[in-house]
C-alpha cells in the first residue's frame, strides 16, 4: 500500500481534532455575550446530573486571566450557563507553571504575552474562586511540553536548559526519507516541542512534576494528561531517534531495527513497523501507569483523566491506544499483542474527542460526527473507565452547539466544551446552555 498517501488522508480526516486554541486572543471576547434568563422553578426528575465542563486553554486566555477580575468574571458566567467543572491549564507547553512548584518556573510570560497579576498563585486563586461557586476543577498538564517554538518565539524549560533536554526531544523521520531525522525544534510546523518517553529522566521528571501538583493542591477532584503521547506529522513519524530504537530493541529483546525497517524507502509499511507500534503505546501506557501509581500515593481520591481524538483507528500514530486491554484490533498496524497496550483501566476518565464539524450521523456517509463518536466509545473501553464527551466549540456554529452538548450528556458520563476563547468569540453561550436544558429537561425559562 501507499502508506505516505495513506496517512496523509488520515491526518487530514483527523485535522479538525488537533487545533488546540487560536492564535491570539479574541478581541473583546464574550463582550456581547446575552444574559442567561432566569430560569422558574424547574426539576431535574430523574435525570442524572453529570458533570459539564470548560476548557480553559492557557494560551488563548492568558491575557483575560490575569486580574481576579477576570477570572472571576469567567467563572461566574461558566456557572451561569449551566457547569459545574473546568480543565484548567497549569503546566504550559514551555513547560511552565500556573502554580506554585518547587520543580517548575513560574510561568509570567507565554509566547508575547506578558501577565501583569493581582494575585500570586493562579491555579491557587481559580481554587479558591470554584469552591465559592461549587465548580470542580481538573488541572491540565501538557505532559511531555516543555518547549513552545512558534512566530519567531522560542522559549521554555527545554531552550533554558538545551545541554540536559536537547538530546531528549522528540525526533522524527524525514517525510522523503525515512533514514534521514528531524528534531521536533527544527520542524516549523510544531509549535510544542515535546520530550520523548524513552528516556527514563523524562519519565521519572513528568511523574515529579504530577506528584507535586497533586501534593501541593489536595482540592483539585483530578489532574489531565494532555500531549502525553508522541507527536504526529504529516508523513514524517516521531520516536525515530536512536534512543528511541535502541529502547524498541530493549522492549522487544532484538537488534536495534534500521528506520526503512519501519517505514520503507517508499514510505510504505515496513517489517518492523507493527512490533514499532506496539512498542510506542506501551511506551505511552507504561508513563500514564508511573504517573496513576504516585499520583493515587499522594491523593487516592485524585482522578486521572486523559483527553484524545474518538478516532482510535488515527491514534497508533502517535502511540495512544485509549482501549480497554480487552480490545483486539487487527490490522496491518497492530501485532497480536498490541492490545496489551490498552490504557483504559489506567484512566479514572477518558475525554473522547468528538471534534467533528458534523453533528447527526444522518448527514454524513463517514464516521465523522458527532453522534457516531458519543455513541462508540464503549466499543473500545468497555466499561474500563467513565468517558465524557467533548466538542470543538470552533468547529461548530451556535446552531449546532445545543446538538452536540445533548449528545455528549445523553450517550456518554458527562461533558466537555474545548474551549472557553472560542465560546466568548462565537457567543455560543446560549446554545451550550440549551443543550444542557434539553438533556436535564428542566421546564422552561420563565
Amino acid at each position: 500500500m501507499n502508506f505516505q498517501k495513506y496517512i496523509k488522508v488520515l491526518a487530514a480526516a483527523a485535522a479538525v481534532a488537533m487545533v488546540s486554541c487560536s492564535d491570539s486572543e479574541p478581541q473583546n471576547p464574550g463582550a456581547n455575550a446575552p444574559e442567561p434568563p432566569k430560569p422558574g422553578d424547574g426539576s431535574i426528575g430523574e435525570v442524572v446530573i453529570k458533570p459539564k465542563a470548560m476548557w480553559i486553554d492557557v494560551e488563548a486566555n492568558f491575557n483575560k486571566l490575569s486580574t481576579k477580575a477576570g477570572i472571576d468574571a469567567e467563572l461566574e458566567k461558566i456557572k451561569r450557563y449551566g457547569m459545574n467543572m473546568i480543565y484548567l491549564d497549569v503546566k504550559a507547553a514551555n513547560g511552565y507553571a500556573l502554580y506554585k512548584s518547587d520543580i517548575l518556573p513560574y510561568c509570567d510570560t507565554f509566547g508575547s504575552y506578558t501577565a501583569d497579576r493581582d494575585y500570586d498563585d493562579f491555579l491557587g486563586y481559580f481554587l479558591e474562586k470554584c469552591e465559592e461557586l461549587e465548580i470542580d476543577v481538573v488541572a491540565s498538564m501538557v505532559t511531555l511540553g516543555f518547549g513552545y517554538h512558534s512566530r519567531g518565539v522560542e522559549q521554555g524549560l527545554v531552550y533554558d536548559h538545551w545541554d540536559k533536554w536537547g538530546d531528549m526531544v522528540q525526533v522524527r523521520s524525514d517525510n522523503n526519507d525515512p533514514d534521514k531525522v528531524v528534531k521536533i525544534n527544527e520542524d516549523d510546523t510544531q509549535p510544542i516541542i515535546l520530550l520523548s518517553p524513552c528516556h527514563k529522566e523524562v519519565r521519572d521528571f513528568v511523574v515529579s512534576i504530577a506528584s507535586e501538583l497533586v501534593a501541593k493542591y489536595p482540592k483539585l477532584k483530578g489532574i489531565s494528561l494532555d500531549y502525553c503521547r508522541y507527536n504526529n506529522n504529516d508523513g514524517g513519524w516521531y520516536g525515530m531517534g536512536d534512543a528511541d530504537l535502541e529502547d524498541y530493541a530493549r522492549y522487544w529483546n532484538e537488534e536495534k531495527p534500521l528506520r526503512t525497517e519501519i517505514v520503507t524507502a517508499t514510505g510504505g509499511v515496513g517489517p518492523k513497523f507493527a512490533k514499532w507500534i506496539e512498542y510506542r503505546s506501551m511506551t505511552i501506557s507504561d508513563l500514564i501507569s508511573k504517573i496513576r501509581s504516585a499520583v493515587k500515593a499522594v491523593n487516592p481520591d485524585c482522578e486521572i483523566h486523559m483527553w484524545a481524538s474518538a478516532h482510535w483507528e488515527s491514534r497508533f500514530a502517535v502511540g495512544q491506544n485509549w482501549a480497554s486491554t480487552r480490545y483486539k484490533p487487527t490490522g496491518y498496524a497492530y501485532t497480536d499483542t498490541y492490545s496489551k497496550t490498552g490504557l483504559a483501566h489506567l484512566l479514572d476518565v477518558f475525554i473522547t474527542g468528538a471534534y467533528a464539524e458534523t453533528v447527526w450521523e444522518k448527514d454524513t456517509e463517514t464516521v465523522w460526527s458527532v453522534e457516531n463518536f458519543v455513541k462508540t466509545w464503549n466499543n473500545y473501553i468497555k466499561g474500563d473507565c467513565k468517558c465524557y464527551g467533548s466538542i470543538a466549540a470552533y468547529a461548530l456554529g451556535a446552531d449546532k452547539i445545543a446538538d452536540a452538548t445533548y449528545l455528549c450528556l445523553k450517550h456518554t458520563d458527562g461533558y466537555m466544551n474545548f474551549e472557553l476563547s472560542h465560546v466568548n468569540a462565537g457567543n455560543k453561550w446560549i446554545a451550550t446552555l440549551d443543550g444542557i436544558r434539553r438533556y436535564e429537561k428542566k421546564k422552561d425559562y420563565q
